[in-house]
């Protein structure tokens, strides 16, 4: 018998499939689930709702789904009648695509493929998109890995990332290849320094907002001019400058983590920016690529002349 799903507020409408279509399968797969073909934004995928009275564990189903994706040429995706938050997180972590009709959904390969999704911008990368790029360039490849792969790594979650993946494949700095099973991997066409050059044109400054402050600031950790002079010659500058990722910014300023600040002047610069320096944890000091997105106003012939050779000295991830 035919059923219907709700994603969305949408009503979908599933087709049962016959038994003629599951070649393939494994009679235990027969016996478990019954199968229903669904097309949802374009996207067509297969519907697994269990006919046990207890749920798989989300290993078991990330097994599952994976062979029987491999199987039948389609993502499968679990139906659900319902799921605590704590089960939804354990799935979304093992990368197994879910619905609760109505309720909750995770189908990630819509995300990129979405035909009815909001325009997207091809002058400018947002922040997500840009950190992406910067993380690969400087601190560890990302080619062949998911979007669950970026999950664990990027200070993002799934939603962000994946717009982040929508936006670079638009603007031709990615491809995203699809495997039989519909899981979906990124592969940079260029590396290094050639990928820094297509991709500079369309980054923008980490810096959202500036602030002034008479005492030192015990958060984050050490941009601008005094970052330049650590890779560098040049010699710092009087006036420090700390680079707070925004969230966490708004996080102290509501704590009074912070002392006074203005707009103005004071012994402390503080840079408010779009996302968090990449580096590594150890680390006090931006990242190169970043400080130089963050200094490419700056007219200083001396601050102009380290910046192309910190571009020139750095030490690409292939």
């Amino acid at each position: 018998m035919n059923k219907a799903v709700i994603i969305a507020g949408k009503t979908i409408p599933m087709r049962l499939k016959n038994r003629s279509e599951l070649k393939g399968v494994f009679t235990d797969a027969l016996l478990m689930f019954s199968f229903y073909d669904i097309e949802y934004m374009g996207a067509p995928f297969v519907v697994l709702e269990s006919k046990m009275p207890v749920h798989h564990t989300p290993a078991q189903c990330k097994k599952l789904t994976s062979n029987l994706s491999a199987v039948l040429g389609k993502p499968c995706v679990m139906m659900f009648d319902q799921l605590a938050s704590y089960e939804r997180n354990r799935y979304i972590e093992q990368g197994v695509y879910f619905v609760v009709s109505g309720k909750y959904v995770f189908l990630p390969f819509f995300l990129i493929n979405a035909r009815n999704s909001a325009p997207i911008n091809k002058e400018r990368l947002q922040p997500a998109a840009q950190y992406l790029l910067l993380y690969h360039l400087q601190r560890k490849s990302l080619e062949g890995c998911t979007l669950s792969d970026m999950g664990k790594l990027l200070p993002y979650n799934y939603l962000a990332i994946s717009r982040a993946v929508r936006q670079l494949k638009a603007t031709y700095l990615i491809d995203v290849e699809v495997s039989n099973n519909g899981t979906k991997r990124i592969h940079f066409e260029k590396e290094g320094k050639q990928l820094w050059k297509e991709a500079e044109p369309l980054m923008q400054t980490p810096i959202k907002s500036v602030w002034y402050a008479d005492e030192e600031v015990a958060q984050g950790v050490v941009g601008g001019i005094n970052a330049l002079s650590h890779y560098s010659a040049l010699n710092p500058e009087r006036i420090q400058t700390k680079v707070i990722y925004d969230p966490e910014f708004r996080k102290a300023k509501e704590a009074g983590a912070l002392p006074a600040l203005n707009i103005l002047d004071g012994d402390t610069k503080i840079e408010v920016w779009k996302y968090p320096p990449v580096i590594e944890k150890e680390e006090d000091f931006v990242d190169r690529l970043s400080l130089v997105l963050s200094l490419r106003e700056d007219d200083d012939p001396r601050v102009e002349k380290e910046v192309e050779r910190i571009i020139s000295e750095q030490k690409w991830k292939d």
